[in-house]
């Protein structure tokens, strides 16, 4: 099986890097990277051998700001830190099952590999990573599979109906704070169809997945101070340096 990692780019570039460094120093071999790059201000430009970039800083695949006005009357108070910035990273990671249709391992920008991670292609399974029954600060507590690090069996998925995003469900597109389509983070409409349609799909609940990476919490979607950010890095450069 050709294993391919696929990370959602937006405006860290120097977090990406290291990502994909310590990919090939920790993570094991003969991987090929495809970041999917949705910067407006720090795009990826770094060239490295086995990264294939695509490149949709202008919109040229999703137009983001057509993509928000599909929704009229969306909720802004619980996404507007960062700018719907979950609604974008799904409908990503969709379009992404479009560019690798034979299955992926999905790695966030923010995340450093600590161990080999090849372990994580399971193609009897229709996903695999780390299950959050409840996420805090969530109304309804809506479980997801958490995106950090996870494998995604695109052909098994979308042969079951299953989908990454759904706009309603999907973090703060309806109208309403209290509408429950609105608090369903990154991951959570996947599981959710995962479960509805088991057993024909299953979720691999990997418990020890975090002892494989470090994670800059919200480094992938938030821009963060870029000191700070590059003072994380530094701190962990034994894992990609």
């Amino acid at each position: 099986m050709k294993k391919t990692v696929a990370i959602i780019h937006y405006n860290t570039p120097e977090l990406t890097e290291a990502a994909i460094k310590s990919l090939r120093k920790h993570g094991g071999k003969n991987y090929e990277v495809v970041v999917f790059d949705n910067s407006d201000e720090r795009p990826f430009k770094k060239r490295m051998k086995g990264v294939r970039v695509i490149d949709n800083t202008k919109g040229q695949i999703i137009d983001f700001d057509k993509f928000l006005e599909e929704f009229p009357d969306r909720e802004p108070r619980h996404a507007i830190s960062s700018n719907f910035g979950s609604a974008k990273h799904t409908r990503s990671v969709q379009e992404v099952w479009n560019i690798i249709p034979d299955g992926f391992v999905l790695m966030e920008s923010d995340v450093l590999i600590k161990k080999d991670i090849s372990f994580l292609w399971m193609p009897e399974f229709a996903a695999a990573g780390r299950i959050q029954w409840k996420q805090k600060g969530n109304m309804y507590n809506i479980p997801r599979l958490l995106p950090y690090l996870c494998w995604l069996n695109v052909p098994l998925l979308k042969e079951n109906g299953a989908k990454y995003f759904d706009p309603t469900r999907s973090w703060a597109l309806q109208k309403g704070e209290k509408t429950v389509g609105n608090w369903y983070d990154t991951g959570g409409a996947l599981l959710e169809d995962i479960i509805k349609t088991k057993p024909q799909l299953v979720c691999k609940n990997v418990l020890d997945l975090w002892d494989y990476f470090e994670h800059y919490d919200g480094g992938s979607w938030h821009k963060n101070d870029l000191e700070e950010q590059k003072a994380w890095i530094d701190a962990h450069k034994d894992l990609w340096r």
